[in-house]
């Protein structure tokens, strides 16, 4: 395992690339307000009006090519409107900077990105009909807005809370509305949620006691002695359509269709899949006919085109399998992926096919209204997958039968339905509510009931226009962005961004920067980079599972003492990251749908975690090796766990978790304080000491020593210096009010975090 101190010696030397030059080749001024692009550019009194990089800047702006210590200074107080993209670069120790009146001699306070647009152009809704039957329609409000939301109503199928792209999500994660500075607002929903900040936590959802059904007129199901994942439901194999099912084992593995009424089947078809890192080759496939073997085929391995087959003569039957075969015992008990199977008539008709199938959602208890237009451009969000929610337009609403028709819903569902409706001028109850919708001509509708008025109209009220506020592209590197408020920008990469590229950027700093009211990729989203210093940055308030910190591929890098608070997707999130440090940080109320606060995640290595504040879970997940944690505070507020250890899978070349030290952190208000999933095989070196935590479960094969566990625990972790103390109060300063230092005179002192709870001005 690598030391601490080599660690620190490693990042200190690579650190030191992020002092620049005391003296800048030309500072450049802008005051987006006042400044003229014709000017110089070089004084506040000849300030440009746009920066170089932005696209709408012409003359100085446009020709100058920034170089090695050159700096662009923002004007403090000043909404600069518009996206800045850098594909130059400075030189070590003589970066290019983009300044936000971090020394308070041009303007006041903070120079300000502001990605958003101030609607002005408010109406009264005419009648009650306008505004969908709403009894508060006398209240609402809209306004029409340049903005085509189009491609977010139409697409027809269900999309992920996070992840989609930015023409398919959910129309209220790619258009956000602002309170101008003050705050979000919420988007019609009901029920309501708890916390109107996240809209998608089922467990504020309404519940039907009915899995969610499919219109598929067939039974399809895996046969005895045959296992599926069931994050990639077997429905996906008659269609084609979205992921691809699993199959296992694949000797005798096998899926049968009972069809609605017997056909007659000439030609039999297979779409296999592959995976990227997977050689599980489908050796011979088995079709029977009620039960009778008919044929046995050898696919080509071809992946994604599917292969056509003609059995001996026609067949007529209403029980149709498809059972893999192979003869290599090493294989026979593997797992493979079919992306369809296929079962023709003689006129070449597939009677297997699930294309355009749709879903039922069935709830006698609240789908009773008699209207058949009651759920016309509603929205729905459903819990499903693997824990996350998926939302789609309702497609039609059927009282008699209390069902809603929903387009195909291809992930895993569960045998109760949580589920609520999003996005429609009918559901606007409260104060600051809103939804969209698309008009002709690209333009949408926005209503809304205003928390206040002046002169009679809603005032302040803003949308973001503008996706990314600075991404750093082509490479570009040795730059510094300091001192801004970046706000109000959806649909991009977020607020700061470090584009993936060859060569690889490098020697990037970021500090005293304030990022709020994103819907994004993450508020500092840095990717396939080195040498990075992230520092003193408040990211807080981004929904549409918007990370705080995303970081990609990162290595040699550093973030110190930034303040994360309420975003809607995890508060730092790692993907094979290397030689890294966090400090000093706070992870703040990060309890977003499938959010964690902090997640290192698919082969990172080298990285130490200490002396952070954090609230919500903190996950090791997949193969990791020299991680350090230690002296940290994480409290769970109530979750199933303070730290979660996955080592399944594999990236890299090694197998599993190696060489994780959790030391001197307090675990707090949490059921578990660490618990891992799967198996100890895939977990060496790993040490539990000095902690204050609840009880530990799994299978974690660890060196135990000197921990204080707040309940009961297994035998197994325990040692001789360990101890069971329940009492909070016997050990920490204030838990009450989040100070879970220890309290002095208390027993085994050296045990816990000496960490405070954190401050922001």
């Amino acid at each position: 395992m690598l030391a601490f101190g080599k660690v620190f010696l490693v990042l200190t030397a690579a650190l030191a690339l992020f002092v620049s030059s005391t003296i800048a080749s030309t500072t450049y001024y802008v005051d987006f307000t006042d400044g003229d692009n014709t000017a110089d550019g070089r004084s506040p009194q000849a300030a440009w009006k746009h920066a170089p990089g932005d696209s709408n800047a012409t003359d100085g702006p446009a020709d100058v090519e920034l170089g090695p210590g050159d700096k662009v200074m923002f004007k403090g107080g000043v909404p600069y409107h518009g996206s800045i993209i850098l594909e130059v670069s400075g030189e070590p120790g003589n970066p290019i900077v983009l300044d936000g009146n971090t020394d308070g001699t041009f303007g006041e306070g903070r120079a300000i990105l502001d990605g958003g647009r101030i609607i002005d152009e408010w109406a009264e809704v005419a009648s009650q009909k306008d505004a969908g039957g709403n009894p508060l329609w006398e209240q609402i409000f809209y306004a029409d807005v340049d903005v085509d939301i189009s491609s977010n109503f139409d697409h027809g199928a269900f999309v992920p809370h996070r992840g989609a792209p930015g023409d398919r999500q959910a129309p209220w994660q790619r258009i956000i509305l602002t309170d101008g500075d003050a705050g979000l607002l919420p988007i019609a929903q009901s029920p309501k949620p708890s916390d109107p900040f996240y809209p998608d936590l089922p467990g504020d959802f309404y519940e039907s006691p009915h899995e969610l059904a499919d219109s598929y007129p067939h039974k399809l199901y895996y046969e005895e002695g045959t296992i599926g994942n069931p994050n990639l439901p077997l429905i996906g194999i008659a269609s084609g359509e979205g992921s691809a099912p699993v199959v296992e084992p694949m000797d005798g593995g096998a899926v049968t269709f009972e069809l609605d009424e017997s056909v007659e089947i000439a030609e039999i078809g297979v779409v296999e899949h592959f995976d990227a890192d997977s050689d599980r080759a489908v050796e011979r496939i088995a079709f029977l006919a009620d039960g009778e073997e008919i044929i046995t085929v050898s696919p080509a391995n071809e992946p994604d085109a599917m292969q056509r087959f003609r059995l001996p003569e026609p067949v007529r039957a209403g029980t149709l399998t498809f059972k893999l075969l192979h003869s290599d015992r090493e294989m026979a008990d593997e797992w493979t992926r079919i992306a369809q199977f296929a079962a023709l008539t003689p006129d070449g008709d597939n009677v297997l096919g699930g294309e355009g199938q749709k879903t039922i959602l069935i709830d006698e208890e609240r789908l009773v209204a008699e209207d058949p237009d009651r759920y016309e451009g509603k929205f729905i969000g459903v819990h499903g997958g693997n824990n996350h929610v998926y939302f789609a337009r309702v497609e039609k609403y059927d009282p008699d039968n209390h069902q809603l028709i929903l387009p195909g819903f291809e992930p895993r569902t569960y045998s109760q339905t949580r589920y609520a409706f999003y996005n429609s001028v009918r559901l606007i109850e409260n104060p600051g509510e809103w939804a969209i919708k698309p008009l002709e001509n690209g333009r949408s509708r926005i209503y809304l009931l205003p928390e206040r008025l002046e002169n009679g109209r809603p005032e302040n009220i803003g949308f973001p226009e503008f996706p990314t506020g600075i991404s750093m592209e082509s490479g570009a590197s040795h730059l510094e962005v300091r001192g801004f408020l970046i706000q109000r920008y959806s649909g991009g990469r977020g607020g700061v961004y470090v584009a993936r590229n060859r060569p690889r950027a490098r020697d990037i700093a970021i500090s005293d920067c304030e990022i709020r009211f994103l819907s994004g990729h993450a508020g500092i989203s840095l990717n396939h980079c080195d040498e990075i210093h992230v520092e003193n940055c408040h990211i807080h308030h981004c929904p549409g599972w918007t990370v705080g910190i995303f970081l990609n591929r990162v290595s040699d890098y550093a973030v110190l003492g930034c303040y994360l608070d309420k975003n809607a997707g995890s508060g730092i999130r790692h993907y094979e990251c290397k030689n890294g440090l966090l400090r000093d940080n706070a992870i703040m109320d990060h309890f977003g749908m499938h959010s964690s606060a902090i997640n290192v995640y698919e082969g990172c290595e080298d990285i130490i975690l200490e002396r952070n504040y954090v609230q919500n879970v903190a996950t090791i997940n997949r193969n990791a090796r020299n991680i350090t944690f230690q002296n940290n505070v994480i409290d769970g507020m109530g979750t199933t766990r303070s730290f979660a250890i996955w080592p399944s899978g594999r990236v890299g070349d090694w197998d599993g978790i190696i060489n994780l030290r959790i030391l001197n952190n307090t675990f707090v208000n949490a059921r578990e304080g660490i618990l891992g999933h799967g198996s100890g095989d895939d977990i060496e070196g790993l040490e539990i000491k000095n902690n204050v935590l609840a009880p530990i479960r799994g299978d974690l094969p660890a060196e135990i020593e000197n921990n204080i566990y707040t309940g009961a625990v297994d035998e197994a972790f325990m040692s001789e210096q360990c101890r069971v103390i329940t009492d909070p109060n016997a050990l920490f300063v204030d838990p009450a009010e989040g100070d879970f230092r220890r309290k002095e005179g208390g027993p085994a002192m050296d045990v816990g975090a000496d960490v405070p709870p954190p401050q922001i001005d």
